[in-house]
């Protein structure tokens, strides 16, 4: 079954792709804890998104909710909030990432099954 790609997926993938080098693009490198947290959910974002891109299911969309709800809250949580730059970083592209996968995911038609129309 050949699955057509939406471009929220596509979205997603370049936000995660920002995430991972935004500490070095945006100066706050030297920041160890925002540091880590935008690496690895960048990582994360990307390799999940690389699935949706290949393999589409409802429960990947799920995950991305919780990642980017994890990113907005993260600079409180983990007490970066004073690095302006990581914590404008993190909820901008945490709401991006949330928004879109709910996006993504009201556009379902079969949960649970692959993605076959263009949305």
């Amino acid at each position: 079954m050949m699955t057509i790609l939406r471009w929220q997926d596509w979205i997603t993938l370049v936000a995660g792709i920002w995430l991972l080098i935004s500490p070095w693009a945006m100066g706050y490198s030297g920041e160890t804890v925002a540091l880590a947290n935008a690496v690895v959910l960048g990582i994360a974002i990307i390799v999940y998104s690389i699935v949706e891109l290949s393999i589409p299911r409802d429960w990947e969309e799920w995950l991305m909710v919780i990642a980017g709800i994890w990113l907005i809250i993260s600079p409180w949580v983990l007490r970066f909030s004073a690095q302006t730059r990581a914590t404008w970083d993190s909820v901008i592209v945490g709401v991006v990432v949330t928004l879109l996968a709910l996006w993504a995911h009201s556009t379902l038609t079969n949960v649970g099954t692959p993605r076959t129309t263009n949305q």
